[in-house]
């Protein structure tokens, strides 16, 4: 793989590296590069913008990093977009536009690097602003804020503090207006690391049934080892996590990956020297080959199907 040539902090990008590599994938595959938002810091939100051979084509997203710690899903997005670039998945990119962004949280990967990952989950996860980007979506289905630990905090200096409104910061709401303008079909979040599927949350039986055959075509298709779906009709909740919005606000089919198993964590390092190396493996590369294959076989089985039942009102 490319970052393996020009790749720092012992087989990750930095954030220059980063936005290079993908400009020059972008060039290979004659694909266009879309600034669509800035992060708090002034950073600029970048997508790569594969064209599909037919105009009017279904549109599909693969974005990575709203997390500044998980720089495992990068890797996988940029290798996502490498293999295209190199002719991989060509029925793929035939039937459907496809975009890449390899960090949607550019001021806390540049955060991440500076320190070496030194530090602790609410430094290293968060935007400029202290916000869990994945927490700062609008509630759907007249949803009110859980108090689960994992669902969200109204606690400023908290790793998961939702911030004062939804879609309070420049990157979510950069984010959310990508999805109005471009009404993608199909999207995946790649983060780290419990090595499982988590789709949005659904009510509807069809919609549960759906995800349930989209994460096993995801699983059937990597190579290695293979990622299960989390997901419950009667116990998930609502957290304002990227894949319910998705889901709900704008109709797509939308799953957060979790790369990088906790097991392989633990393996890796009984005991982390740092926050970084309980979240990315120490080869990256490994987790690429096994889970490319997954984020194409996703995609194809979502084209294959209409777009979701379900739809709830924001709140």
């Amino acid at each position: 793989m490319m970052w393996e040539v020009e790749a720092s902090f012992a087989g990750y990008l930095s954030p220059e590296a980063r936005d290079a590599m993908a400009q020059r994938l972008a060039e290979r595959a004659s694909a266009e590069t879309v600034r669509f938002g800035n992060s708090v810091e002034g950073r600029a939100l970048v997508a790569c913008r594969l064209p599909a051979a037919k105009p009017g084509a279904p549109k599909v997203l693969c974005a990575a990093n709203i997390h500044g710690v998980e720089f495992v899903g990068t890797c996988v997005a940029l290798g996502f977009f490498e293999a295209l670039a190199a002719g991989v998945f060509a029925r793929l990119r035939e039937r459907t536009e496809i975009w890449v962004v390899p960090s949607l949280n550019p001021d806390g990967y540049a955060r991440t690097f500076e320190r070496a990952g030194v530090g602790g989950l609410a430094e290293l996860r968060t935007n400029a602003n202290g916000i869990d980007l994945n927490r700062n979506f609008p509630l759907p289905c007249g949803a009110r804020p859980s108090r689960l630990p994992w669902a969200g905090s109204d606690r400023p200096g908290a790793a998961t503090y939702r911030g004062p409104d939804p879609l309070s910061e420049p990157e979510t709401r950069a984010l959310d207006a990508l999805f109005a303008r471009e009404r993608f079909h199909a999207v995946l979040s790649l983060h780290s690391t419990m090595g499982t599927l988590i789709p949005a949350r659904v009510l509807s039986r069809a919609d549960f049934d759906g995800y349930r055959g989209l994460c096993r075509e995801f699983a059937k298709a990597q190579r290695s080892f293979r990622y299960w779906p989390l997901h419950s009709r009667r116990f998930d909740v609502f957290a304002g996590e990227l894949e319910d919005h998705a889901h709900h606000a704008h109709g797509a089919w939308a799953s957060c990956v979790e790369v990088f198993p906790l097991t392989h964590s633990v393996r890796q390092h009984l005991r982390a020297p740092s926050l970084f190396w309980r979240f990315n493996p120490r080869r990256p590369e490994d987790y690429v080959a096994n889970d490319v294959p997954g984020v194409a076989a996703f995609f194809s089985a979502a084209l294959d199907r209409a777009r979701p039942v379900e739809r709830g009102a924001t709140a």
